[in-house]
């Protein structure tokens, strides 16, 4: 990419002239006959702004350049720990007491979070760089939600949650209900990421995850909606929640990471997603993807 090259008018022609220059991208005019200080004036305050200008492109390039390393770098001990410590709750090296193994399996929870923030992180930061490559092939959404649905449930049996997917306001007599052209890996991982944001902010009630399509003169979208039943969310929450490092005012709130990466890999594919909530009254998650992209 080019650096910034400010740009400065010189005319002698009417008013005119001088609004098509800056609307076409100049920084700066000045109008003949012109005072040899004042132009020199004007040419040191461009390079200033240059200056300043190249010192934010320096440290933003820094800054993504440390992301990526530390995302990187952290990885590797992470999963070193994790596998050591799967280790030590099989015996693998000695015998260990029934508290020993307590502790180690709330040792194990505690990495493997880390490591899904640093793997979340790293994503975020693949696609804000523009270097996430996504795959993308015929998705069938409500098999998505499905294996979602399926893992899930155990964590919400946890809680006294009760968790169902509703799919019958697909159109089954349409050709391929339910199906977007999609990289299925990240669609699975929103829908992972919207399933479990609700049970952990639901203590008591349901999830359901809705799958429909509908139809408009432009295009076809498949819609997928996961409503909860638990705190809901502060208006003034609800304008910023997708924004990157955005947390809620809830107890639980975590990175303010997921959200972010879930509205990048929707908006990467064509789609959107919108958050509709009530304080005390749950929250509905509605992602819109469109049947061809």
């Amino acid at each position: 990419n080019l650096s910034y090259i400010p740009i400065l008018l010189i005319t002698a022609f009417h008013e005119s002239s001088v609004v098509k220059g800056l609307d076409a991208g100049a920084d700066d005019f000045i109008r003949k006959p012109f005072d040899t200080d004042e132009l020199l004036a004007r040419v040191r305050s461009l390079l200033r702004l240059k200056h300043s200008i190249d010192e934010q492109e320096k440290m933003l390039r820094q800054r993504e350049d440390f992301v990526s390393r530390l995302t990187h770098d952290l990885r590797t001990p992470l999963v070193a720990a994790d596998r050591m410590l799967s280790l030590f709750q099989q015996e693998a090296f000695c015998e260990i007491s029934p508290t020993m193994k307590q502790a180690i399996a709330v040792m194990i929870r505690s990495n493997q979070n880390l490591m899904q923030m640093v793997n979340t992180l790293l994503e975020v930061y693949r696609f804000e760089a523009d270097k996430k490559t996504l795959n993308l092939e015929k998705c069938d959404l409500k098999e998505i939600a499905q294996e979602v649905v399926s893992e899930l449930i155990p964590l919400a049996s946890e809680k006294g949650l009760t968790l169902k997917l509703d799919t019958h306001q697909l159109n089954q007599l349409e050709n391929d209900p339910g199906i977007t052209l999609g990289d299925r890996l990240e669609l699975r991982r929103v829908l992972s990421n919207l399933v479990g944001n609700a049970i952990k902010f639901t203590d008591t009630g349901s999830i359901e995850v809705r799958i429909s399509e509908t139809s408009t003169t432009d295009q076809d979208t498949v819609i997928i909606e996961v409503a909860d039943t638990g705190y809901g969310i502060a208006p003034e929450d609800q304008t910023t929640i997708f924004e990157r490092f955005r947390q809620g005012k809830n107890k639980r709130s975590g990175s303010g990471l997921g959200l972010h990466l879930s509205r990048c890999i929707v908006e990467a594919q064509n789609g959107k997603i919108e958050v509709f909530s009530e304080r005390g009254k749950g929250s509905t998650f509605t992602v819109q993807l469109p049947k061809k992209i």
